[in-house]
């Protein structure tokens, strides 16, 4: 591993695993300001949110197998090069359209390169170990979105929201780096099938595991419970509950905060529980706060002093979930580990996206199409889990 430590190895991938929520979260609080400048309700805006998830699902799903058959690093090259000139391109967007194209494209080059994280760690660890470092690199990628709004508002109002996606070229940029001089690299062991055969076998294989895809669909639809509040929050907090842009961040910020308390519990929890057994509970948490949430939606008794509280329930339950099943169906795979990394991610986005689509499609003013989809992806999270990951001892 080139001498590098296990902490260290876990910082330099979450510098690319935090390329994911930068490029979300950042300018969710210009979303105002971009649909006064497309021309177009501040919905239309929301809609690039799920097509950006969409291409992230595309980049993850071509570039996990493409990194077991030429490497790591390659692929985060032309991820990085693809995402760098998406950032630089939005800005000169003249219509809506056309920054969902950006978008998408930004999204492709984003997705190849967050998913050689996972496979990197399956590379050096295994078991505990592995969820150990992986809760590591979620530790480190939980300050992206804490600091994120913040980051993007200040950029909004000292020089218009182009500038944030000039900022994030300036990381992308940076990550180029990163990979290239910092990064360890692995030999990896190429098949003597074509390619195109190579990874329609890969994807067989962790398809065809039933208790991977349990753990692989339960962490896709709790993201995508989780996602589904990140499209609506600006409506939620700013429309809704009328907040200002200055205030988002704070209210934004607490649901990470929760994530970084979870994260650090995680490490307790791991000396005494196995990932599945953790993972199992923090599923029932999350079902339990998006049932309260869509209880009280539909009572007509849900305030802004309820939303925060169990939306930071419902999104810290991720903090949990996420490490612990990668961990879980990592440790079933050594030669497919970029191929599984890879459906993971394209499975979370891609379910995210969908169902922020949908939530976009059935927006009618009121938080009822937020809440129910929040639910019912957190309920068919519990039941993926229960159904076809066996619980480990």
């Amino acid at each position: 591993m080139q001498n590098l430590s296990p902490g260290r190895l876990a910082f330099l991938l979450a510098t690319l695993v935090a390329l994911g929520p930068l490029a979300i979260d950042t300018y969710l609080p210009a979303l105002l300001a971009m649909s006064g400048h497309f021309a177009v309700e501040i919905h239309a805006v929301e809609v690039s949110v799920s097509v950006y998830v969409l291409g992230v699902a595309a980049g993850q799903w071509l570039g996990g197998p493409l990194s077991d058959q030429f490497g790591r690093k390659p692929v985060a090259y032309v991820g990085l090069t693809l995402f760098i000139l998406g950032c630089l391109s939005i800005p000169l967007s003249s219509n809506i359209e056309m920054l969902y194209m950006l978008r998408f494209l930004q999204a492709l080059g984003g997705g190849a390169t967050v998913v050689i994280a996972a496979a990197s760690v399956r590379d050096h660890f295994t078991g505990k170990e592995a969820a150990k470092v992986m809760t590591t690199i979620g530790l480190v990628m939980l300050v992206a979105p804490l600091v994120a709004p913040a980051v993007g508002a200040l950029l909004l109002k000292l020089f218009g929201w182009q500038s944030i996606f000039y900022m994030l070229a300036i990381y992308g940029f940076m990550l180029f780096g990163i990979v290239r001089f910092l990064l360890p690299t692995v030999a990896v062991k190429p098949g003597t099938e074509p390619l195109r055969q190579r990874m329609f076998l890969a994807y067989g294989r962790v398809l065809s595991n039933r208790q991977a895809m349990g753990f692989i669909l339960a962490n896709g639809l709790a993201f995508a419970a989780m996602f589904t509040f990140i499209t609506d929050a600006a409506f939620l907090y700013m429309e809704y509950f009328r907040i200002t842009p200055e205030q988002f961040p704070l209210y934004f910020g607490a649901n990470v905060v929760t994530m970084l308390g979870m994260n650090r519990l995680n490490v307790l929890l791991l000396r005494r529980y196995s990932s599945a057994s953790i993972m199992q509970v923090a599923l029932a948490l999350q079902v339990a706060a998006c049932l309260t949430l869509l209880g009280l939606t539909l009572a007509g008794l849900l305030t802004l002093w309820l939303v925060v509280p169990l939306i930071m329930v419902a999104a810290g339950m991720v903090a949990l979930i996420m490490p612990n099943g990668i961990a879980s169906f990592l440790d079933l795979f050594d030669r497919d580990s970029g191929a599984a990394t890879g459906l993971n991610g394209a499975l979370q986005f891609l379910l995210a996206g969908v169902i922020g689509s949908v939530l976009g499609m059935l927006h009618d003013g009121s938080t009822l199409p937020m809440t129910a989809l929040m639910a019912a992806s957190s309920v068919a999270a519990w039941v993926a889990f229960s159904l076809l990951a066996r619980r480990q001892p």
